[in-house]
């Protein structure tokens, strides 16, 4: 996991975002459990308040769970978990879309670039 002290983004929701992507990419599956807070924290070189921030806000959102005594797990539930990670995607691209659109880019061009985007990533993945 990679950490960006200098971005302008908190190290929390980095670590939220990199977790939300590899629960998404299938690295930990439904009802699996997450690393506790100290083991984490030490691996990243982070402060433990800092992951139980990252993982509060995970729960937030609903992809995963607390179960006290016993640790953080991703949602069992995989429609809802898949359901949280889809509008994730979702406000994300419409964050993209409103500053290319806010910046002078065309609707159409908008449209063409993530097409392309798009096709690019895909024939990566084949490759």
């Amino acid at each position: 996991m990679k950490i960006d002290p200098k971005s302008h983004t908190p190290i929390f929701q980095q670590i939220a975002e990199q977790l939300r992507s590899r629960i998404r990419n299938q690295a930990y599956l439904p009802g699996e459990m997450l690393p506790s807070l100290r083991s984490f924290a030490v691996e990243i070189g982070v402060n433990p308040n800092t992951i139980q921030r990252a993982y509060e806000m995970l729960e937030r959102e609903g992809i995963v769970e607390s179960r006290r005594g016993v640790g953080i797990f991703v949602t069992r539930d995989e429609a809802r978990l898949s359901d949280r990670l889809e509008q994730q995607t979702l406000n994300k691209l419409k964050k993209i879309i409103e500053k290319a659109l806010r910046s002078g880019v065309s609707p159409d061009r908008v449209r063409a670039l993530f097409e392309s985007s798009l096709r690019n990533y895909l024939s990566e993945l084949d490759a």
